[in-house]
């Protein structure tokens, strides 16, 4: 886990919002690959063993989807472009089966990713990030520059748009609905990019003071 992502990180446990603090018993590259993280609200702990942290309240092995993509660099260099991964600037998210392509994506960015339930085994290392989740995605709101969704499920999809800052970019493949507060910006017969629209401001009544 990167150090620079842990103000980030957000407890699953429904309650007021707040920062987690980390205690790192090993330490690599400023990755965090073996300690633990606190919430100060509810005093829930989850570990952090071989760079992933694991924020599942019943431990289980990650549900992924069926078909598990292998790594392929071609498509690495697609999700790269899709997402506008041009410069190291925040952080990108790689939900489910897309972390299988994160290694290959690590080879043409420098932007850090997260991934989120990746395949089973992967491990954490400086530069990708290991979540393990079985509720919310345990990110702020708005704290992703963009993120690339692979299970076509309302609650995760809306979890990926939670997540993503406006103005940022969504990828998924093309089965996946587009979802609500997203502009579509592309599309092709394996995948959509569109971008996460900026909230609306509440209409603001005028009053005209005569007299």
């Amino acid at each position: 886990m990167f150090i620079e992502l842990v103000d980030s990180l957000r407890c699953p446990v429904p309650h007021e919002e707040s920062w987690l603090v980390a205690s790192a018993t090993r330490m690599e590259a400023r990755h965090i690959v073996e300690g633990a993280l606190g919430c100060p609200v509810c005093h829930a702990e989850y570990p952090i063993r071989r760079g992933v942290v694991d924020f599942r309240r019943v431990p289980s092995p990650p549900v992924n989807a069926a078909a598990t993509p292998t790594r392929n660099p071609a498509e690495a260099m697609r999700l790269a472009a899709f997402l506008g991964l041009g410069d190291a600037g925040g952080f990108a998210v790689l939900l489910d089966a897309w972390g299988a392509q994160a290694a290959a994506l690590r080879e043409l960015v420098e932007t850090p990713l997260i991934l989120v339930d990746p395949p089973t085994g992967t491990e954490g290392e400086p530069g990708l990030s290991v979540l393990l989740s079985d509720g919310p995605i345990p990110l702020a709101a708005g704290a992703a520059r963009g993120t690339a969704i692979h299970v076509d499920a309302p609650a995760r999809v809306t979890e990926a748009v939670r997540v993503t800052r406006p103005g940022g970019r969504l990828v998924a493949r093309a089965d996946v609905g587009l979802p609500d507060g997203v502009r579509e910006l592309a599309r092709d017969d394996a995948l959509w990019v569109g971008e996460k629209e900026a909230a609306r401001s509440p209409l603001v009544t005028l009053h005209v003071r005569r007299g």
